[in-house]
């Protein structure tokens, strides 16, 4: 993978980590949560972290290539 590609999909995942912040937000506001709301309060939060680490690797990626 070169560094233009890396580069790419950092955008594209800060692009999706901006859309579930929103997400976890609007949820953080919420008193009393559903079963469902509360699944995507859990899968929203695991994404994060998934992101986190993708964008630390495609950093990685774009260093070496320097």
């Amino acid at each position: 993978m070169n560094k233009e590609i890396a580069e790419y999909i950092n955008t594209l995942l800060s692009d999706r980590k901006r859309l579930l912040n929103e997400r976890k937000d609007d949820l953080d506001t919420l008193t009393d949560f559903d079963t469902g709301q509360l699944n995507t309060w859990e899968e929203t939060k695991w994404e994060l972290g998934i992101i986190y680490k993708a964008q630390k690797a495609m950093d990685y990626i774009i260093e070496e290539d320097n």
